[in-house]
């Protein structure tokens, strides 16, 4: 059986983490660096690390921060802010990442993921959608954190960037973000049946149980952490005892 990974979700503004609530009113929780020892020590599987003001402010992510973590870290990082060519997605593999991160260009542009992972390979392209649920129960997809709504239909784009050569999806249900309130169960079954590659959960974690009706019910491959690490008190070594006495395939912390 595969094991299922718990990924700390770091969002970077500047060179400080922040967490919000459905992508709004975001506030400091700590430094990068220190954060990522402490949840390396802990077992992580790996972290990702987004710049949520690098595509607003025109730039890629703040690769300094993707070194100093490398430097003193085992954990594998999946990096993205502002990606939008191969050479903004060198700097982050040069800086010691061992995944790319392209959440709007890859939605605005999917012929962009067929170029990197040509150049790369598809293992280490990652795209990141970040979805919403109407009241119809549909979902629109919206890029440039959650400021922009796109046209087109989620699953059209992510078939599209699947068939262009992503090697891993991560969804971001918006309405759940930061609110600690327990995933979309919904939407990420849906995900499941249409999705063939590896798929990451963001949105919502508050609790252990959160964990385990997502691997069991849907089936996703791991579990983005945010406000639920950094602002309640749990940890991973205890997350992963937690979901191995619920029968749930994890690395050993």
């Amino acid at each position: 059986m595969i094991a299922k990974r718990i990924i700390p979700l770091f969002l970077l503004r500047g060179d400080r983490l922040v967490k919000g609530t459905r992508f709004k009113n975001h506030i400091d929780v700590g430094d990068p660096i220190s954060q990522a020892m402490i949840y390396d020590a802990q077992g992580a599987d790996e972290i990702i690390i987004l710049d949520i003001d690098a595509t607003s402010q025109g730039r890629t992510i703040n690769t300094s921060i993707i070194s100093e973590i490398i430097r003193i870290c085992r954990l594998p990082i999946a990096a993205g802010g502002g990606i939008k060519s191969i050479a903004d997605a060198r700097k982050c593999f040069h800086a010691g990442a061992d995944k790319i991160i392209v959440n709007t260009q890859a939605v605005l542009n999917p012929s962009l993921i067929r170029v990197l992972a040509d150049e790369f390979g598809s293992q280490s392209v990652v795209v990141a959608m970040d979805l919403l649920r109407t009241q119809k129960g549909k979902y629109d997809i919206y890029v440039r954190c959650g400021t922009q709504k796109v046209k087109d239909s989620f699953e059209q784009i992510l078939s599209q960037v699947i068939k262009c050569g992503a090697g891993e999806i991560v969804i971001t249900a918006i309405q759940q973000e930061g609110t600690l309130g327990g995933f979309d169960i919904d939407l990420y079954k849906k995900l499941r049946a249409i999705i063939p590659i590896p798929f990451i959960a963001s949105g919502g974690v508050g609790s252990y149980d959160h964990m385990v009706d997502l691997f069991k019910i849907t089936g996703c491959d791991g579990c983005g952490v945010g406000k639920m690490l950094f602002l309640r008190d749990y940890d991973i070594v205890r997350i992963k005892s937690y979901l191995k006495g619920r029968f749930v395939a994890v690395r050993d912390a």
